[in-house]
């Protein structure tokens, strides 16, 4: 059984030490910060304890010093005058009565200014308000910035111990990390590409301009568009029209063969029309009727949806986890709620892009141009 000194830098970590070493039994003695560390005095002796409790106990009880002075005064003036008797006793009483009143309230202030002093080295607070001058107003900003309270909490290892700015920064940093897809080299060599998503999420868009980036990459040409449609709906226009202007054909998802893995340099992109949940009954039907079948999945996301859509959507492409395209960027910016609900439904940005622009439009989404995107669109509140 001892007493120890527990060092560390924020005070949910130093209460993690002591419960360490020494459990639900220990009692913590006093809490402070001494440059910018938490020390935290804590015992598991019951002697120290005990002592401790009484101690507390005492201090908490203002009325025991009020009557321990008055009743020793009282005791000093009752011995001391008890048996005198002469001319004046009034004035004299009432002159050693406001001596003793004075000495009392001078008692008073001193026990009160130590209360004080011990309550101000105390820290109340949670692990990422330590200290004012660092990190604790950085969680703040980020709620006002609309950042959702769960990935910054996630995060907050990446501010505690930095000032504001850097604190943002590094936290964009961090989620930018969480967020980049490592799929976007996997979509360089891919044979087979599959986009899917919501009505109006700009599919057919984004299967023209992945088609025109690939053929510039590859130098090839040999590229199909799949159209996967109900039985009830025809080809998309948008599709055709692109078909058209970028010479590339349109085939019939009826008559695709699966079976066949195709030339080395061929590739196919899957156009699912309709909502996204046509589009993920289909990829379940062909993973599960050819499992050998190899593609590369990829969700169409609209900058501007809410941290609700984004949930929804994520439970029912959970099974496929396809790298996300954020579209339309160039009529809405992405908002610091989409940032969070995506990183906390662990989905992985591979693509950012607009619609108007067809050549040169893709962009690849990773940390650093994530990051920057954050750095110049997020400049506080």
């Amino acid at each position: 059984m001892k007493t120890q000194l527990f060092k560390a830098r924020d005070m949910k970590s130093a209460m993690n030490l002591v419960n360490d070493e020494f459990g639900e039994k220990a009692i913590i003695l006093s809490t402070k910060k001494n440059n910018g560390v938490v020390e935290v005095e804590a015992s598991d002796n019951d002697d120290v304890i005990e002592s401790h409790k009484k101690q507390v106990e005492d201090k908490k009880k203002f009325s025991t010093v009020f009557n321990k002075e008055i009743n020793t005064s009282i005791k000093e003036k009752v011995k001391n005058h008890d048996n005198i008797s002469y001319l004046g006793k009034k004035e004299y009483s009432k002159s050693s009565q406001n001596k003793d009143n004075t000495k009392i309230l001078e008692k008073i202030q001193k026990e009160l200014e130590s209360l004080k002093e011990e309550m101000n080295s105390m820290i109340l607070t949670d692990q990422s308000g330590i200290s004012d001058k660092l990190s604790y107003y950085t969680p703040i900003k980020l709620r006002q910035e609309k950042f959702l309270p769960g990935i910054i909490n996630k995060l907050s290892y990446s501010y505690i111990g930095k000032n504001l700015e850097d604190g943002r920064v590094s936290f964009f940093r961090e989620l930018s990390k969480k967020l980049a897809s490592d799929d976007f080299s996997r979509l360089i060599s891919a044979q087979n590409v599959f986009i899917f998503g919501n009505s109006g999420s700009g599919k057919s868009t984004l299967a023209a301009k992945i088609a025109s980036y690939l053929s510039d990459k590859r130098s090839s040409k040999n590229i199909n568009f799949i159209d996967v449609t109900n039985s009830s709906t025809g080809s998309s226009d948008v599709l055709r029209s692109y078909s058209r202007v970028l010479g590339f054909p349109i085939k019939d998802y009826n008559f695709f063969n699966f079976n066949e893995s195709g030339e080395h340099n061929t590739l196919n992109i899957f156009d699912f029309s309709g909502d996204i949940n046509f589009g993920v009954q289909k990829m379940k039907e062909i993973k599960n009727s050819f499992p050998s079948f190899n593609f590369c999945s990829i969700l169409t996301l609209p900058s501007g949806s809410n941290s609700e859509m984004i949930d929804g959507l994520s439970k029912k492409v959970s099974d496929i986890r396809p790298m996300i395209a954020v579209t339309k960027l160039d009529e809405c910016w992405v908002g610091a709620e989409e940032f969070s609900s995506l990183a906390l439904n662990n989905s992985r940005i591979g693509i950012v892009t607009g619609t108007k622009v067809l050549i040169d439009s893709i962009i690849e989404a990773n940390e650093n141009s994530l990051t920057k995107y954050m750095k110049e669109n997020f400049k506080g509140v």
